[in-house]
């Protein structure tokens, strides 16, 4: 599993789309509105990467929390987009950019969800946790240094 710290880093770095500002965690507030909003508890991997990131626009589709302000981010209400998604276990944590996305599992591990082929079937699984799977998402998703704040 990657570290708490290398996933803030990559978090922190990665490139953003320009509406999205800054990056911050999530607060305890937000993530008891989370848990109403998904009528259930987060798993506790999650709440440790909503308190590096509450869900923004980076990565290929973005990372997925408690964003109501931006529904295309916002964890409860991807979850809507298809039925079977809730109905079962499955958290949408990211999307890669061509309308498939990636889940949360039970068991902890990040699945890949092809929209096209059957949205309710897992068809691979991406990374056995959520941290090992935010770092290869990420990792070559950086934003170049700025020479300015970063001088060689």
């Amino acid at each position: 599993m990657a570290s708490h710290e290398r996933v803030r880093e990559l978090v922190y770095g990665a490139v953003r789309s320009p509406d999205e500002p800054g990056i911050r965690g999530a607060t305890a507030r937000e993530l008891v509105e989370l848990e109403a909003r998904l009528g259930r508890a987060l798993p506790a991997e999650l709440v440790e990467f909503l308190g590096i990131c509450r869900g923004a626009v980076i990565g290929p589709g973005g990372v997925f929390g408690h964003r109501p302000d931006k529904s295309y981010v916002d964890l409860p209400a991807v979850r809507t987009l298809y039925p079977e998604w809730q109905a079962g276990d499955w958290l949408p944590i990211a999307g890669d950019g061509c309308g498939n996305y990636y889940m949360l599992l039970a068991d902890g591990a990040v699945g890949f969800v092809d929209t096209m082929a059957d949205p309710g079937v897992i068809e691979e699984v991406a990374a056995p946790d959520l941290f090992t799977f935010i770092e290869g998402l990420l990792a070559n998703d950086q934003a170049p240094e700025d020479p300015a704040t970063h001088p060689g």
